[in-house]
């Protein structure tokens, strides 16, 4: 992959050494642009996600379903879910 997208996984079972560290279920490893490798060993039979992207080179704020740019945003979000003004599923 190039060395312009993030690289990112998420232990989903299992455990694993990433770059000789261990990293058991449940937690996302966030890689940085350096080097040219990644080294994941399971430790146990595993299950990763693996994702990569380009950088979004912005702001990013989480809550619950919602990504936005700021926490105003989030919120506002979340008035207009409450409001019903997310169309129905």
């Amino acid at each position: 992959m190039a060395a312009e997208r993030n690289i990112f996984f998420y232990v989903v079972r299992g455990s694993v050494k990433v770059n000789g560290e261990a990293v058991d279920k449940q937690n996302l490893v966030e890689f940085e642009n350096e080097g040219e490798e990644i080294k994941v060993e399971a430790q146990e039979d595993s299950y990763i996600l693996l994702g990569h992207a380009h950088p979004f080179n912005e702001p990013v704020v989480s809550h619950g379903p919602f990504v936005m740019n700021t926490e105003e945003e989030i919120q506002e979000a979340f008035r207009d879910y409450q409001a019903g003004k997310m169309g129905s599923w």
